[in-house]
This record gives C-alpha cells, sequence and structure tokens, in this order.
C-alpha cells in the first residue's frame, strides 16, 4: 500500500522559488502486507512435513497446502501483530506531520487492506484514542497487487468488489468514503473477476507499468491542487 502527503511543505532550496515561498512535495510511505495466512500455512507445512531434510515428504506437503491456502487471505496472527506495530508507527508521524487528508493507495487484496486497518482506526479514532474524522482518504486500486491474481492452483476467484471491501473492512475502521478506481469489470464486480486465470509475467508488467502512469499522474494531480488552494 502507499500513503501520500500531499501538503506537505517543503523549505528547502528556498532561493531558487522566491523569497518567502515554498515548494510543494509529496511525502510517499511504500508499505508491504503482513504476514499473512497463506504464510503460516506454508510455514505449519515445512514444520510438519520436515521440509528442508532428508525426510521431508512431499505429497503430504502438497495436499496440506492445497487444503489450506486460499485465494484471498486475510493476516495471520502474527500478521495482524505486525499491523499493529505499523499502526504505532505511523500514526506519530501521520499526525504531526503530515497534511490532511493523508492519502492512502490501497491494494484491494484483503491482507494488504487488514494490515492498514489499525492505521486507519488510529487515525479516525475508532482505536479508543484520539483520532480525526476525516483525516484520511482511502483509494483502493485494481492494478495495485501481488502478480498472478486471485487464484487457487486453476481455480480462479473473483476477489471482492467494492461494496464487501467497505462492509467487511473498512467501515469498521471508521472509513466511509473510500474510492475504487481499476476494478476493470466495475465496482460492483470483484477486483479479479476480469480474469479466467493465474496472471502471467508479461501480463503483470503491462499491469505494473499501467498502475505506475496512473500514480504518476495522481501525484502530479494532487500537486496541482494544493497549488490551487494557495
Amino acid at each position: 500500500m502507499t500513503t501520500t502527503s500531499s501538503d506537505t511543505k517543503d523549505r528547502r532550496n528556498s532561493e531558487n522559488i522566491g523569497e518567502g515561498k515554498v515548494r510543494r512535495s509529496i511525502s510517499i510511505r511504500l508499505i508491504r502486507h503482513g504476514e499473512s495466512q497463506n504464510n503460516q500455512v506454508y510455514r505449519d507445512a515445512r514444520r510438519i512435513y520436515k521440509g528442508g531434510t532428508p525426510e521431508f515428504d512431499l505429497q503430504g506437503w502438497l495436499k496440506y497446502v492445497d487444503d489450506r491456502r486460499s485465494a484471498d487471505p486475510g493476516l495471520s496472527d502474527i500478521g495482524k501483530i505486525q499491523a499493529k506495530k505499523l499502526a504505532e508507527y505511523l500514526k506519530p508521524h501521520l499526525v504531526n506531520q503530515a497534511s490532511r487528508p493523508v492519502r492512502i493507495v490501497v491494494s484491494p487484496m484483503r491482507r494488504t487492506i487488514e494490515t492498514i486497518l489499525p492505521t486507519l482506526e488510529a487515525l479516525n479514532g475508532n482505536d479508543g484514542g484520539s483520532g480525526d474524522e476525516g483525516a484520511c482518504s482511502v483509494m483502493s486500486n485494481g492494478f495495485y497487487h501481488e502478480s498472478e491474481g486471485c487464484h487457487t492452483r486453476e481455480k480462479v476467484e473473483p476477489g471482492m468488489n467494492a461494496a464487501q471491501i467497505n462492509t467487511s473492512l473498512l467501515h469498521g475502521a471508521g472509513v466511509k468514503n473510500a474510492s475504487f478506481v481499476g476494478f476493470q469489470k466495475g465496482e460492483e464486480n470483484g477486483w479479479w473477476a476480469h480474469k479466467n486465470g493465474p496472471e502471467t509475467r508479461p501480463e503483470s508488467e503491462e499491469r505494473a507499468a499501467k498502475f505506475y502512469v496512473w500514480m504518476m499522474e495522481y501525484l502530479d494531480q494532487q500537486l496541482i491542487e494544493a497549488a490551487e488552494q494557495e
């Protein structure tokens, strides 16, 4: 996921832009999701079936993983702890140093959204502490996800749609106005509903390029809007 502050004032090199003026800048944080339930499945399988040893039971390992792996897993217990630690780190920085709203661009994958939920709760005051309703703006981008997409082996799943992401995840964290882009069959369908199989490497690279272009245009727009408000 990505957090951006579009209204940070950068006073460095102010002599290049006129006395007493400041240059608008954007602070970007790229954050990887916490440990997923699938990661825990693989870790447990390695322990149970003696991975990395001469006694490794490959068939047992494969069946264990196939029976438990999810196409769109949430966070493991360790991942949930990591998400809380992330919120503890981010909240003081975002509250004291970032403009409003803090703009969060997140993958539609469940584990990624669950990773940022404690931070959203903290910023919005839904964690029982101090917060500011409307302190953050959340956008889920359907081009922003792990390679291959949403599937278990040969079974493809559509992923969550906008309503499911809102009601099952974001609304509980105090986010009421999330926006959605890149859902190629519309917000009413899952973010992977347009595909009938796992993503190939060339398709993954093409999608990543589309997200990169979108992100650059999105950041440019934040700077334009901030300048117009001056």
